[in-house]
Formats: C-alpha cells, sequence, structure tokens
C-alpha cells in the first residue's frame, strides 16, 4: 500500500499541494495549506531530506519518525504516522486484507558464510546457484539454495521449504513487510531471492538501520494498525510488548548449528524440514484461521474486530484436553513456560497423578522422567 516515493510541489489557486505516486498506489495528497499561511501553521507531515515536503522549513533528524525503507531521507511527524497508519488499514480492510510482518532469517530461509561450513557441508557449495548468474525467473522456478556475496562475504542462503507457496498463498490475505535485524543490503538480497518479482513485499523491507534499538523490533514503522497486524518470527524476545499480536514459529536450521554437537543438522544428513507439513504449512494454516476468525464472524463487529482476540482464541484451543505435569520445579524458564502453556489451553501441574497427559522434563534420570516412560 505503499512504496518508493517521487515527491512534487504544486501551486494552484493560491493552494500548495504535495503529492507522490508509487509503483503500487494511487497518487496521493497530503493536507492542503495556502501559500500564505503555510510558514506559520504548516503541520510539517512530510520532511525529505531534513526539509519539509510543503513550507520548505529546514528540520533536524530528532521530528517524527525516519522512514528509510521507503524513501531515503524520509521522515514523518508522528500525526502523519497516525493517518497513514488509519488509511492504508482502511483500504486493506476494504480489501478483506490483513498486515503481515514476517521475520527473515530462521523463518523464512537460513544463512551461513561459507568459511564456516563444517567438513560435511562442503558439498553444499558446489551445489549451490550463483544468484547473479540467474534471471528471476530461474530462480523462481525451483532454486532454494544459492551463493551470494555481501562486501567481502560469501555466503549460502537456504530458502525454507514451501516459502514460495507460502508467499503466494498468504499475500492473497495479508500485505505483507519483512521486519529483520539483518543489514539492509543483506536483507535485500535475501528478498530477492524470495520474491525475484516482487510480488510480495515492494519497499517494504525494514532492517536493522531503521530501529533505534539495534536489539529490538517494534511496529511503528509498519503504516498500519496494530489491532490488524499479525507478525511471524522466530525469536519473541525481540518483539517486547508487541507478544500479542505473535505467531512464534519454530527456527529453521538448515545449517550445522554448533551450539547443537548432539545432533546432525538437515545439510549433514542431506534432508529437509517437511513441505507439506513443516513449520510454513502450519503457519499458513494459522493465518488463514486468523483471517477467518477477524473477517467472517457474525459476532466479530467491524469496529471492535482485532486480530490479537482472534490469535487468542485460537492459541487457547492448541492444546485444549492436555494436562502438561512439569518435572523440574527449578526449570530456569517454568514460569514462562508453564504461562505460555496455559495461555495455549493446557491444565499444569506439579503433581503426578491419572489427569497427565504430557510431561515436561530435562533430566531423563529423573523420578518424573522414569514414572512418565
Amino acid at each position: 500500500m505503499y512504496a518508493t516515493m517521487n515527491f512534487n510541489g504544486v501551486v494552484a489557486n493560491n493552494k500548495k499541494f504535495c503529492s507522490w505516486t508509487g509503483s503500487d498506489s494511487l497518487p496521493l495528497q497530503l493536507p492542503l495549506l495556502s501559500v500564505s499561511e503555510e510558514h506559520t501553521i504548516c503541520p510539517h507531515a512530510t520532511i525529505l531530506n531534513g526539509m519539509c515536503v510543503v513550507c520548505d522549513k529546514l528540520m533536524d533528524d530528532s521530528y517524527g519518525l525516519c522512514f528509510d525503507y521507503i524513501e531515503k531521507g524520509l521522515r514523518y511527524s508522528i500525526d502523519e504516522i497516525s493517518r497513514l497508519k488509519k488509511r492504508n488499514t482502511k483500504n486493506l480492510l476494504r480489501m478483506r486484507k490483513l498486515h503481515l510482518v514476517l521475520d527473515l532469517d530462521h523463518t523464512l530461509l537460513h544463512s551461513r558464510l561459507i568459511g564456516k561450513l563444517t567438513s560435511d557441508e562442503k558439498y553444499l557449495e558446489k551445489a549451490a546457484a550463483a544468484a547473479g548468474e540467474f534471471s528471476s525467473d530461474k530462480i523462481s522456478r525451483g532454486n532454494d539454495l544459492f551463493k551470494i556475496k555481501i562486501g567481502d562475504n560469501v555466503l549460502l542462503v537456504k530458502l525454507r521449504p514451501f516459502v514460495r507457496s507460502f508467499l503466494e498463498e498468504a499475500s492473497r490475505l495479508f500485505e505483507i513487510s519483512v521486519c529483520t535485524l539483518g543489514n539492509r543490503e543483506y536483507a535485500t538480497r535475501a528478498v530477492k531471492l524470495l520474491d525475484p518479482d516482487c510480488k510480495y513485499f515492494n519497499s517494504r523491507i525494514i532492517t536493522r538501520e531503521d530501529f533505534k534499538q539495534k536489539e529490538r523490533k517494534y511496529l511503528d514503522l509498519v503504516l498500519g494498525q496494530e489491532n490488524s497486524i499479525v507478525i511471524v518470527d522466530d525469536t519473541e524476545s525481540v518483539w517486547g510488548g508487541r507478544v500479542e499480536n505473535l505467531i512464534t514459529v519454530g527456527s529453521y536450521d538448515f545449517f550445522k548449528d554448533k551450539k547443537k554437537n548432539d545432533c546432525k543438522s538437515y545439510s549433514e544428513q542431506m534432508s529437509d524440514e517437511s513441505e507439506s507439513d513443516g513449520a510454513l504449512a502450519n503457519i499458513l494454516r494459522a493465518l488463514k484461521a486468523v483471517h477467518a476468525l477477524y473477517f467472517d464472524n457474525p459476532g466479530n463487529h467491524a469496529a471492535g474486530r482485532d486480530v490479537r482476540s482472534c490469535l487468542a482464541k485460537i492459541r487457547s484451543r492448541i492444546l485444549m484436553g492436555c494436562t502438561i505435569l512439569f518435572g523440574d520445579d527449578d526449570f530456569e524458564e517454568l514460569p514462562l513456560t508453564w504461562s505460555r502453556a496455559e495461555e495455549m489451553g493446557a491444565i499444569c501441574t506439579l503433581v503426578t497423578d491419572a489427569s497427565v497427559t504430557h510431561v515436561v522434563s530435562s533430566n531423563t534420570q529423573s523420578e518424573t522422567f522414569e514414572w512418565a516412560e
């Protein structure tokens, strides 16, 4: 709903217009101000390269928020951001679409520096397609392992199974953005492998350069209202207080993780995650359920619709009927895990009895583990 912009200032009937056009949107216009009034009452809604595009006043970098991912040097005032969020969401809802924010690494793909491949993974270097040698048509026809160069580094990028079908189907129900803690050069190259024809993301690639806190992601830069945004990410902690919008996906680790020396990676086993029953196929089913609850529930009135309520309802059914016994009461993450299990509809206990259906224990020598066996 928003794209790289070309700005044009126009004066007509003593009114100054500022409009832009994007590759996937109709021409838009900022609020109108008379030429005589603009210097005193201009709201400075849009700043480009340090200057208000309506009244030409110079503005410093502390003003509003920066949207370099849309246009280099673009800043919006807080009021303008709020207006754009409402407008974009309203436009999407007319098309029965919601906003979807996707993580990149370990969610849609996995990357590894060639120099860090294990001896059992060296075969992959020859198998990888050099992305620069392929047209977008060839990229989209089934290659899923690529070799790319970022600066002085050469990486292998492995797309997650089902990812292209996932994006194709999700794009019918959602406007999709990428939100990653990777840098812009890497993210842009990686997204090109996922979306060679630029059908899904357009300029909506938010990277670490866009965030003030480098280890945190937030929704301020997504031009949509939070009650219509679903996030899919393998890492909950980076989202702070936005977990109500989040669907956590299992991490995709195709290459060897040296922290997990006790098990072989997909790459070492020359295997991969399931296409039909893997993580992205399951996430797509969840997204379709959220969309259906949001739009098709007769009791879900437009004014009160919220994807967070839909997600909570879906979560509450996941472990319904399960009674989980936690065998380690000193388990460091017990409070969080217990809370998450209850959110998903489970009954949690520390008492061993006949009602227990599942046991969680990190100690295979414990009495609880032996009882479960």
